[in-house]
C-alpha cells in the first residue's frame, strides 16, 4: 500500500509540473537584450503577494481569487535596439517542448514580422496551463501560467500586472475599456 501511493504522488506530483515549460532556454536571449523583464513566481510567492491585495477593491478581489487555482507564472520579455537579434529558428527548443500531446494551441498568427502564439495545456478536460509567445522583430515575450483558470481571470490579471498579452486576453464584453488611476 505505501509503494501505491508514493507511486500516486508522484503521478500527481508530476500532473501539476507537466505544463510548466522549461524557460532556462530563453537564457540565451537575455545576453544580446537592452531592456529585460524576467519574472519567476511559484506557487509559495503567488500566495503570499495575494495576501496583499484587498478583496474590497474589485480588480483585486478578483485577482485573488484566481490566483487561488494558479500554480506558477513565469515571464521573460526582451527588447532588443536592432531588428533580427534573434531568429525564429532559435525557439525551436521552445516549440519542441509544446508537442506533447496535452499542450493545445488555439491562436497563431505571423503577420508583418511578428508571430503570436497562443497554447492551453488540458489535463482530463480541464485546461491547467496557458503559453503566450509574442516574437517581435525586436521583442520577445513568453507568458507561462501553471494551474487551473480562464482568460477573462487572466486579463484581469494581466492589467493589475501591466502584462499587455494578458490583459488582451479577452476583453469582457459588458465593460467598456477603461483604466482609473487610483494614485
Amino acid at each position: 500500500m505505501r509503494k501505491l501511493m508514493v507511486a500516486v504522488w508522484m503521478m500527481v506530483a508530476g500532473t501539476c509540473l507537466a505544463q510548466q515549460i522549461d524557460l532556462k532556454l530563453l537564457d540565451k536571449f537575455a545576453d544580446k537584450a537592452k531592456g529585460k523583464t524576467e519574472i519567476d513566481m511559484d506557487e509559495p510567492a503567488l500566495k503570499a503577494a495575494a495576501g496583499f491585495l484587498n478583496d474590497r477593491k474589485a480588480d483585486e478581489g478578483l485577482a485573488k481569487a484566481t490566483s487561488k487555482n494558479i500554480k506558477g507564472i513565469f515571464v521573460r520579455s526582451y527588447e532588443y535596439d536592432q531588428k533580427g537579434a534573434y531568429k525564429m529558428e532559435d525557439l525551436k527548443p521552445l516549440f519542441d517542448q509544446l508537442k506533447a500531446p496535452n499542450w493545445n494551441r488555439f491562436l497563431r498568427t505571423e503577420e508583418d514580422g511578428e508571430h503570436t502564439e497562443i497554447l492551453m495545456h488540458i489535463t482530463s478536460g480541464v485546461a491547467d496551463g496557458l503559453l503566450v509567445i509574442s516574437a517581435e522583430e525586436n521583442e520577445l515575450t513568453v507568458i507561462n501560467i501553471v494551474g487551473s483558470t480562464n482568460l477573462a481571470d487572466l486579463a484581469v490579471l494581466g492589467n493589475m500586472g501591466n502584462l499587455s498579452a494578458l490583459a488582451n486576453a479577452k476583453k469582457p464584453a459588458d465593460k467598456p475599456d477603461t483604466k482609473k488611476d487610483d494614485d
